[in-house]
């Protein structure tokens, strides 16, 4: 008893309680979920968004970590500075969850279709066609970043999808064509196997100049009858107030808002964060994004979930540098995934491609481009390995100094360095030189 009633009192606190009054959940709901272990495999949830949108994305996560544990919440971007995801992550996995950082960088698509979509809409809208190219599980979660979740949406990935693409809902309540694209349950494994991602970027180059709702479009012509139908609740779509209004749609505004939708979504180029806008529930986008991290994770406090975002400063037992011009390095993904307690320094002293750039996918990869000569220096006395694995032209003067310097370095033998001692390995034997780095410096 006496933790129930320091739970409530923390969401008393924090206002979560007095929301959650105007939702469907009560005292016994909340105990429910807040001691819900997690049995069940982590669900995947992808959001996708520039740093431009950092502010709308953060607002959206909060939401969805008020009511679940056990997501793994996958953020498709561009420009998202490595740094806000280390502090997030650490926030959010104090609610439970887990957060990626998933680099989509497809410049050749972004030049030719953001200038055929409206203003509001930006690229990385079209992200969610490769949603089965980074997220193995069967099914995925995609929610647009103009929405705010209020309720647990579990159930959602125990649907029958065998038969359909996607589940959705119906465009602004049955007036628009098709289903609305900011939410969907995607049937990953059937996407797969149909290559269903290649065929959306095939229809869009074909279609993109002609449709008026640029992905969502895409999506409907190629799902046409194929998805399965969700409540409005899902994707309500409150933000065709004015569409609404407009057209005389009055039946709109009769549809009961309390208790609150599962998911209130923000469509059209209206947004609650804007200066003025004359919109329902306007309010609770700013409650969500109001809400402290705090405040989430102390409603999961009877999990004993409170303490596991707190504190996570990782230290890692070695470091080791690279200094490149080119973005062909042998095996570094391999390198990178396997050694995790292991802090990777890319340096270069020209700019970066975005091979390279996707690489801030891992936390344990710090690149420094265009480095200066003091920068650089700093690092090759602080690593503990080189790594002489790049392609192309070596830096012969700073790895000489690497070398004086008695630092081991590491090398394939498709990337050895003449005339440097230097330890390698076979390319088809990456394992050799993990392990070796691992035991290093016995």
């Amino acid at each position: 008893m006496q933790s129930k009633q320091k739970l409530m009192k923390a969401l008393f606190t924090y206002g979560l309680f007095e929301l959650n009054k105007r939702i469907r959940y009560n005292e016994d709901t909340i105990i429910r979920l807040a001691n819900r272990g997690k049995m069940n495999q982590m669900k995947s949830i992808v959001l996708a968004g520039d740093y431009g949108y950092i502010r709308q994305i953060e607002t959206t996560i909060k939401s969805l970590c008020c009511y679940h544990e056990g997501m793994l919440i996958y953020v498709f971007n561009q420009d998202i500075p490595q740094e806000w995801f280390i502090n997030t992550r650490k926030k959010v996995k104090g609610t439970g969850n887990d957060l990626l950082d998933i680099k989509l960088l497809r410049d050749d698509l972004r030049m030719k279709w953001e200038e055929s979509t409206y203003s509001h809409i930006n690229y990385m809208a079209y992200a969610r066609y490769f949603i089965p190219e980074y997220v193995k599980d069967d099914r995925a979660l995609y929610l647009d970043c103009d929405l705010v979740v209020t309720q647990n949406l579990d159930h959602l990935f125990d649907l029958d999808l065998e038969d359909y693409y996607i589940a959705a809902v119906r465009a602004t309540f049955g007036l628009g064509i098709g289903f609305n694209s900011g939410v969907m349950l995607i049937n990953n494994k059937r996407w797969r196997r149909e290559n269903i991602s290649q065929q959306l970027v095939e229809l869009t180059d074909r279609e993109i100049e002609r449709v008026l709702e640029g992905d969502q479009s895409i999506l409907n012509m190629l799902f046409e009858g194929q998805y399965l139908e969700l409540e409005d609740s899902y994707n309500f779509q409150i933000g065709f107030d004015m569409g609404a209004a407009q057209y005389g749609h009055d039946f709109v505004f009769d549809i009961p808002l309390s208790p609150l939708p599962a998911i209130v979504h923000y469509i059209s180029a209206l947004k609650p964060w804007n200066l003025l806008t004359n919109m329902r529930l306007r309010e609770v986008w700013w409650f969500y994004n109001d809400l402290d991290w705090t405040a989430i994770i102390a409603s999961k406090a009877l999990k004993g979930l409170e303490n596991q975002g707190q504190g996570l400063v990782q230290v890692y037992k070695k470091e080791l540098l690279t200094l490149t011009n080119s973005d062909s390095l042998e095996c570094i993904k391999e390198l990178i995934q396997a050694l995790p307690d292991c802090l990777f320094h890319i340096a270069a002293y020209s700019d970066m491609s975005d091979r390279l750039i996707s690489l801030l996918s891992y936390e344990n990869v710090r690149l420094h481009r265009l480095v200066l000569p003091i920068p650089l220096k700093q690092l090759g006395v602080a690593c503990d390995l080189y790594l002489d694995i790049n392609h192309g032209h070596k830096f012969l003067d700073f790895l000489e100094m690497i070398e004086k310097q008695g630092k081991p370095i590491f090398a394939f033998e498709t990337t050895q360095t003449e005339g440097i001692t230097e330890r390698f390995f076979a390319t088809d034997k990456y394992q050799e030189m993990i392990e070796a780095i691992r035991r290093y410096p016995s």
